[in-house]
């Protein structure tokens, strides 16, 4: 076993690799434009297409990326209220913290899940087309989750900033 090795969830083990600059900067501008084609990827960091590839399939393989989406505008498809939801749990073991997470990845108005230290367990980002549609989300797919306790609802007024890239 190579140093930086772990153990992954199917008890296999792998070397962390370390990224070099060209590695970081690939990462960077693909984070920038999904849609870059692999010969201005390669112009940019000044490799060749080959070897531009070659990389990139190793960092696909590496689990450095994780897949590729189209980011939409939720407003254009009639989605135009945000709610970040601040959810407590009514026990805090296992099996209720595993309901609560299976029945939450059923709701496809839940864009984003964390599971979080302080007063709340999970905070949740939901999308709906008004307050009515929020109120059915609320009633009929979140408090129906056994495990829910307390739902704390923050409407969002404006964004300020919203972003998938990670610092270089």
């Amino acid at each position: 076993m190579g140093i930086g090795a772990k153990q992954n969830y199917w008890g296999k083990y792998r070397v962390k690799e370390k990224l070099d600059k060209s590695d970081r900067q690939i990462l960077k501008l693909m984070q920038e434009d999904g849609r870059v084609s692999n010969a201005d990827l390669a112009r940019k960091v000044g490799l060749s297409p080959p070897s531009m590839l070659q990389r990139v399939r190793k960092l696909e393989k590496g689990g450095y990326i994780k897949g590729y989406f189209t980011q939409v505008d939720a407003e254009k498809l009639g989605f135009s209220l945000v709610v970040i939801a601040m959810i407590s749990l009514s026990m805090h073991q296992d099996k209720p913290i595993d309901q609560f997470i299976s029945g939450i990845a059923e709701v496809p108005e839940v864009l984003e899940c964390y599971h979080v230290s302080g007063d709340f367990d999970f905070m949740l980002k939901i999308v709906a087309k008004d307050m009515h549609d929020y109120e059915r989300i609320l009633r009929e797919r979140l408090a129906s989750i056994k495990a829910v306790g307390k739902i704390h609802s923050c409407f969002v007024l404006s964004i300020s900033k919203e972003t998938n890239i990670l610092p270089a």
